[in-house]
C-alpha cells in the first residue's frame, strides 16, 4: 500500500485539471478504495464516477486513474473490486445506451472528434488494458468476472482476444454463477462475435437450455445479435425476455438491470423475413390472455413487429397485418385502456376499434 500511495501522489494532478476540487478529491478518493471502511470506498467510487466523467465527458484526469483501478482489480486484497470494473466502463465509453443503440465505429469516432476532446483517449487507454481485463476473467470472485466481462463488451477491435475468452466464460462458468455467464453471452457478441464461429454459438446453445431464465435469455439476445434471421425458438425466448423479465433484473449490469430493452434492441434488427414468425409467435401468446391482464407489453410488441409508425389510417393491410388486427380484436385490445388505444391509434388503426368492411 505505500508504494501504490507513492504512485497516487506522484501524479501533478493540478496539472490535468482547472478544478482544484478535483485536483485533491481524486487522488484521495483513488486512495479511498483500498480503505477498510465500505462507506468511505462505496463514497470514493461515486465521487470519481461524477469527476471523471461529466455528461458524458471525459477529461485527463480520467485518463490518468486508469492505472490506480487497475491496480484495485489486480488486488485480491481490495474490496469491492467490481466497482473498479464498473469506473472503468463509464471512463471507456460513458453512457453505453449510445453504444448500444447505434453501434458505433471506434475507428470512425476516433477519427472525427475534435483534438481538443478526450473520450476516444479515455477510450483508447482502457483499451490498452485488455491484457488486465483478460486475466480478470479468471478472477476467483464472480462479481469480478461479471463486470469484467461487462466491460470488453464493448472492444470489437480487440475481438481477435476478447471472444475467444469471453467464449470460454461462457461454456465453463458453473451453476452457481451462471449471471457471469449470462453477461458474457450477450458481451461477446457485442464485442464482435460472428456466426461462424462454431465454438461461441456452441456455448451459446448450451445455454439456450439452461434452467435459469436469465441464463437462457442471454443466449437468445446474443444468438439474435450474431444472426439476424435466427431460430424461432430464439425468437420466442427473446420476447419471453422482452414481456417476463423483471425490472430491474438483478445482477444485470447492461443498462442498470434493463434486460427488456436489451431484448428490444435485439428484436428491432432482426431481418424483415422473421416478421411471419414473430407475428405467429406473439398472436399465440395474444390468445392466451385474456381482457383485464397486463398486456400493454406483449400488445406493443405485436404492432411493432408488424405496423409502421404513421398518423394516418391503413386502409389496405398485408395478410401480416390482417392477422394481428384479427387477434387484436379477438382479445379487445381496445378494452385495454388509453394508453393502448392511443399506441394502436399510433400504428394507423381505428381509435374506436371498428373497422370498415
Amino acid at each position: 500500500m505505500p508504494e501504490r500511495s507513492h504512485m497516487v501522489d506522484a501524479v501533478n494532478w493540478v496539472s490535468l485539471t482547472r478544478d482544484p476540487r478535483a485536483s485533491t478529491g481524486v487522488p484521495a478518493a483513488l486512495h479511498a478504495l483500498w480503505s477498510s471502511d465500505e462507506f468511505l470506498r462505496r463514497s470514493a467510487y461515486n465521487y470519481l464516477a461524477g469527476t471523471l466523467v461529466q455528461q458524458g465527458s471525459r477529461f485527463p484526469t480520467s485518463i490518468a486513474a486508469i492505472p490506480f483501478l487497475i491496480d484495485v482489480i489486480a488486488d485480491p486484497a481490495a474490496a469491492d473490486r467490481f466497482g473498479a470494473c464498473q469506473l472503468l466502463r463509464l471512463i471507456a465509453i460513458g453512457d453505453e445506451t449510445l453504444w448500444l443503440i447505434e453501434r458505433p465505429d471506434p475507428a470512425v469516432l476516433r477519427a472525427t472528434l475534435a483534438p481538443e476532446q478526450w473520450d476516444m483517449a479515455a477510450y483508447d487507454a482502457v483499451r490498452a488494458r485488455i491484457p488486465a481485463f483478460l486475466a480478470a476473467l479468471n478472477d476467483h470472485d464472480p462479481a469480478v468476472r461479471m463486470h469484467t466481462a461487462h466491460l470488453l463488451s464493448w472492444f470489437p477491435e480487440e475481438r481477435h482476444v476478447v471472444v475467444p475468452a469471453l467464449t470460454r466464460l461462457i461454456a465453463s462458468e458453473p451453476a452457481e454463477s451462471v449471471d457471469v455467464a449470462s453477461v458474457a453471452s450477450v458481451a461477446a457478441a457485442l464485442a464482435g462475435g460472428v456466426a461462424a464461429d462454431r465454438q461461441l454459438t456452441g456455448a451459446l446453445a448450451m445455454r439456450l437450455g439452461g434452467p435459469v431464465p436469465t441464463e437462457r435469455w442471454a443466449a437468445a439476445i446474443s444468438v439474435a445479435i450474431l444472426y439476424t434471421r435466427p431460430p424461432r425458438d430464439v425468437i420466442d425466448q427473446v420476447y419471453e425476455c422482452l414481456l417476463e423479465a423483471d425490472d430491474p433484473v438483478p445482477n444485470w449490469p447492461f443498462l442498470e438491470g434493463d434486460m427488456c430493452t436489451l431484448a428490444a434492441l435485439a428484436l428491432s434488427r432482426l431481418d424483415p423475413s422473421t416478421a411471419a414468425d414473430r407475428v405467429e409467435l406473439l398472436i399465440g401468446r395474444l390468445r392466451r390472455t385474456r381482457p383485464g391482464q397486463e398486456r400493454t407489453k406483449l400488445i406493443g410488441a405485436l404492432v411493432d413487429a408488424v405496423f409502421p409508425r404513421t398518423d394516418k389510417l391503413i386502409s389496405r393491410f398485408t395478410d401480416l397485418q390482417l392477422a394481428a388486427v384479427r387477434a387484436l380484436i379477438e382479445a379487445d385490445a381496445w378494452g385495454d385502456g388509453p394508453y393502448v388505444v392511443s399506441l394502436l391509434a399510433a400504428a394507423g388503426l381505428p381509435k374506436d376499434g371498428r373497422f370498415q368492411s
